[in-house]
């Protein structure tokens, strides 16, 4: 009898360790967030004056109360955005309204836009913010090209139509967007032209790159880029036009594309690749050449003695590179190894990425582009193309 209760006391005192290592589990998997602070109407209410207030002295401090409360009123929130947004005094929305959106708040937000407010927001001041939601929600934008895919095109007015252009000139160049452009900006070529030319006089050297590119692709002869031609750097890397749509997938942020010299991936395509934590900032887009080694490096845009000739490489002309595994951290770098010294055209997103080249092993370089977005990205992708 002793024996049998002994045997019950043991398998108690097992369960009883086992249900209490069960609780510290799910205490260190789980966040406790709290009961909410507020009920769902003054929540609401509180919210509704945030917005109101809105200005820039405290357009930050606002945000920054709002996201707090995202955990436990996200609807609430998004209801008084998309409200708020509907109102007259949304200008000083613009960066809150980026800041907090969801897929629901830029797919309201954009269609009231378009559709219902066109002549009232549809303008230049407006077309960053509308750019950027449609770039992140993908979504969002299908009102707005089924519009602009429709026969005949929707007549705009001049600022309508320049901040259509603008929007579909400085969206990056990732999923079909380049194409939806190519298609859209020969409908309102004299507000596209305009703000291309009016980029390649500007002082920013990438949005001057980008405006020749365009000029380039789109076959136009732009007044005052006469004498201008698109640098080897700036030549355009084709791909198939296919249907209208943003829908691809993508990194979450947004911005313009970059291209620059590069040396390819092997002929067999194949990359060692893989995430390398680092927090030094690394070089601009202008990748410096490496300085001299025991054993020379490959300068960029060059050819050494030791690397093959361009005109006898045999791989693939054109291709990407794609990361793999885990997505890539703030501050974290992505390396593409084993990359052999034939000229080459890369197009990466500069606003995400930075890049930069170091020597490898033997006679191989280093790709390394560095994650200097605000958040982790799922997947890195580099166009590129054999230069001549």
């Amino acid at each position: 009898m002793n024996a049998v209760l002994r045997a019950w006391a043991t398998t108690i005192s097992i369960c009883s360790i086992v249900l209490l290592s069960a609780s510290f589990t799910a205490n260190a998997q789980f966040k406790v967030v709290g009961p909410p602070p507020f009920s769902p109407a003054v929540a609401r209410e509180k919210v509704r004056a945030l917005l109101a207030k809105v200005e820039p002295s405290n357009r930050q401090q606002t945000i920054a109360t709002l996201s707090g409360l995202l955990a436990w009123y996200r609807d609430i929130i998004d209801e008084e955005l998309i409200a708020a947004w509907r109102k007259n005094g949304r200008e000083n929305l613009n960066e809150v309204v980026e800041s907090l959106a969801d897929a629901r708040v830029a797919t309201q937000v954009i269609n009231f836009s378009w559709r219902e407010q066109r002549e009232a927001i549809f303008n230049l001041s407006d077309a960053p913010m509308l750019g950027h939601l449609m770039f992140r929600f993908p979504e969002s934008a299908q009102p707005f090209l089924d519009d602009l895919f429709s026969r005949p095109a929707p007549v705009l007015t001049e600022a309508e139509a320049q901040a259509v252009c603008r929007i579909l000139i400085d969206m990056p160049d990732l999923g079909t967007w380049r194409n939806s452009a190519m298609q859209i900006l020969p409908h309102y070529r004299q507000a596209a032209e305009s703000l291309i030319a009016q980029d390649a006089r500007g002082a920013d050297q990438e949005r001057r790159y980008q405006a020749l590119r365009w000029a380039s692709d789109l076959k136009w002869e732009v007044a005052g880029m006469e004498n201008e031609a698109p640098s080897p750097r700036t030549t355009t890397i084709r791909r198939p036009v296919r249907s209208p749509s943003p829908a691809d997938d993508r990194p979450p942020r947004r911005e313009r594309t970059a291209t620059v010299l590069m040396p390819p991936p092997e002929a067999d395509g194949g990359t060692e690749s893989g995430a390398v934590a680092s927090a030094h900032s690394s070089p601009p887009v202008h990748i410096p050449v490496p300085p001299p080694q025991p054993e020379p490096p490959t300068s960029i845009g060059s050819t050494p003695a030791s690397s093959p000739h361009p005109a006898s490489y045999e791989g693939p002309r054109s291709g990407t590179l794609e990361s793999n595994g885990n997505p890539i951290p703030q501050n974290a770098e992505y390396v593409f190894r084993n990359l052999p010294a034939v000229k080459m055209q890369l197009d990466y997103d500069t606003k995400i990425w930075d890049a930069r080249l170091v020597p490898g092993d033997g006679q191989t370089q280093r790709l390394i582009l560095k994650n200097k977005s605000s958040g982790p990205q799922k997947r890195c992708v580099v166009h590129w193309s054999v230069i001549p």
